[in-house]
C-alpha cells in the first residue's frame, strides 16, 4: 500500500507541473460604457466575470488588450467590512497589485478600480468606461460516470482538458449550474491535499475559499479526505476520499 500511495503522490506532481504553465483564464474588452456595477452584470450574463488578474502574465495581457482602449473596468473594489482591504469581483482576495503612484487614495468614495496607462488606480464606481471581462479557457462538462478522483483526472485530461478550478464565487455557481443531471450529491473538482497543501491541479492559485457547509475553511490536516468537491445544491465544497466513486465535472476542450 505505501508504495501505491507513493506512486500516486508522484503522478498527481507530474500531471501538475505540466499543466502548471496552462492559462486558465481568457480576457475580453467590451465597448460598452458602462458604471462598474453595470460592467459587472454584463460580464457575469455573457461571461465570467469582471477581469481578475492574479500575476504578472494575465497582467500583461491585459496591457496588450488595453493598447485599443483608454480606460477599462477590471474587477477590483474596496471591500467596505475592511477599509484598507481590495478584492476580485468574485470574491477572491486581491494580493497581486498594480498601483499607479499615490494610489489608492483616501477618497472613500473611490471604491472600484480600472486600468490606466498600465496601472491601476482608484475612482467612483459611478462612472463610465468600458470594461475587459474573463472567461474559462474552456467551458464546462459534466461527465455522469462515477470514478475515484484519481480515474476522474485521468478521464478529463485524456478526453477534455482538465478537472476544474472554483477560483470565485462567480465560477462556483456557474460549475453548480452545469450539475443539474449529476448521479451524486457532490461531483470532484481539481482541488487536492498533497504534501501537506490544498492546491488546483491545473496550478491555478488557491486565493479563494468558499469552506464547507460549517463555513469553515479547508482544514489542514483532512485525515483520509484529501479531494475536493462540489455540492449539487448547496452552496458549498465538500471534501472526501479520493477512493469514493462519484460524477465530475472538466474543462471541455
Amino acid at each position: 500500500m505505501q508504495r501505491k500511495s507513493s506512486f500516486t503522490g508522484l503522478l498527481i506532481t507530474a500531471l501538475c507541473a505540466v499543466a502548471s504553465g496552462l492559462t486558465s483564464k481568457k480576457y475580453y474588452h467590451v465597448d460598452k460604457i458602462l458604471t462598474w456595477h453595470g460592467a459587472q452584470q454584463y460580464c457575469r450574463e455573457h461571461y465570467t466575470d469582471l477581469a481578475f488578474i492574479s500575476n504578472q502574465e494575465e497582467a500583461e495581457l491585459v496591457f496588450n488588450i488595453k493598447e485599443t482602449t483608454k480606460v477599462m473596468w477590471i474587477g477590483l473594489y474596496r471591500d467596505n467590512n475592511d477599509p484598507i482591504g481590495w478584492k476580485w469581483s468574485g470574491g477572491e482576495d486581491s494580493e497581486f497589485r498594480l498601483w499607479g503612484k499615490k494610489e489608492p487614495n483616501k477618497d472613500k468614495s473611490e471604491t472600484c478600480a480600472n486600468v490606466l496607462d498600465n496601472v491601476w488606480i482608484d475612482t467612483s464606481c459611478n462612472n463610465k468606461h468600458t470594461f475587459l471581462c474573463y472567461g474559462g479557457e474552456s467551458e464546462l462538462i459534466l461527465v455522469q460516470e462515477n470514478k475515484t478522483w484519481l480515474e476522474a483526472l485521468k478521464h478529463c485530461r485524456n478526453h477534455h482538458t482538465d478537472l476544474p478550478s472554483l477560483l470565485s464565487e462567480t465560477e462556483q455557481l456557474q460549475a453548480q449550474s452545469k450539475m443539474k443531471g449529476t448521479q451524486t450529491d457532490h461531483v470532484w473538482t481539481g482541488l487536492r491535499f498533497h504534501a501537506g497543501y490544498w492546491l488546483w491541479v491545473n496550478g491555478d492559485a488557491l486565493e479563494y475559499q468558499a469552506g464547507l457547509g460549517t463555513g469553515g475553511k479547508l482544514p489542514q490536516c483532512p485525515g483520509s479526505y484529501h479531494c475536493g468537491t462540489l455540492a449539487k445544491e448547496e452552496e458549498y465544497w465538500g471534501i472526501r476520499d479520493c477512493e469514493e466513486m462519484m460524477n465530475f465535472l472538466c474543462y471541455r476542450k
